[in-house]
């Protein structure tokens, strides 16, 4: 256990070593966010109720699900293709160390980081804007679907980064499921805005789990979700890991790479 927490604690402090980076970096996520914000708050300048939603909650809602989607979203397996790419992966694979634990600990420390530095970001606009919130709750249940997203997450970034083993085009895949991930996961609305068809065909897809269905349960809109949203929640979440090992598996079975 202990050279797991080394492996946590030495990727934290590999994000202040280029701190001008790291500053730029949250800065870029803090403008993003703001921009999405500022755009609701400006809907609601007139109003006090856009569709289903009062304004104290559709501005909740977008506080705490870039909170959520900072945690859930924040990971360094991006680092894997590049390291199967160059060959730099067998020196990892060397090592008495499970590679899968490995990089988890490493996802973990980034989310760590994420969750410090939006929840600051997130309080700085709160108190500037006086914006109201609603009280969170739920605490239970939320957890459990957090814990899913997040796991969720976590395989299909692994299965994104296996691509390398097969092919070194492995940037524009990731850039594509992140822009879908914004759209489909309620980063910039609730999905519930969306016809009901087509919302409740996104419910069949990962997306919603990831982060929009664990924000709207913190807030209490989802009264009673049943059991549905569980199962088809934890049937990804099996199916995602299993094709992630699948791929793992077979990537190292026909890996190879250039020498240096």
């Amino acid at each position: 256990m202990r050279k797991y927490w080394v492996v946590f604690t030495t990727t934290v402090k590999e994000y202040f070593v280029y701190r001008l980076n790291f500053i730029i970096w949250r800065l870029r996520v803090f403008l993003s966010f703001a921009i999405t914000f500022f755009l609701w708050l400006a809907v609601f300048q007139d109003r006090i109720r856009f569709a289903s939603y009062e304004k104290n909650y559709l501005l909740s809602y977008i506080l705490y699900a870039n909170i959520l989607a900072n945690f859930v979203l924040g990971t360094r397996t991006i680092d894997i293709a590049a390291e199967i790419i160059d060959g730099s992966i067998i020196n990892r694979l060397l090592k008495p160390i499970s590679f899968f634990k490995f990089y988890l600990c490493r996802d973990l420390a980034d989310k760590l980081l994420n969750l410090v530095f939006v929840v600051v970001e997130v309080g700085l606009l709160v108190i500037l804007f006086k914006t109201p919130l609603v009280t969170p709750k739920n605490w239970l249940v939320f957890f459990v679907f957090i814990s899913s997203g997040t796991l969720i997450s976590f395989f299909i970034s692994l299965c994104l980064s296996f691509i390398g083993f097969w092919s070194n085009e492995v940037w524009s895949p990731r850039f594509l499921f992140l822009t879908l991930v914004f759209f489909l996961s309620g980063t910039y609305f609730p999905l519930d805005l969306l016809p009901r068809i087509i919302y409740y065909l996104l419910l069949l897809t990962p997306f919603p789990y990831l982060y929009y269905l664990p924000t709207q349960i913190l807030l209490g809109k989802v009264y009673q979700i049943g059991y549905w949203p569980l199962i088809i929640s934890f049937f990804w979440l099996w199916l995602l890991g299993r094709i992630t090992v699948y791929l793992w598996r077979t990537g190292n079975k026909n890996y190879s790479f250039w020498g240096r």
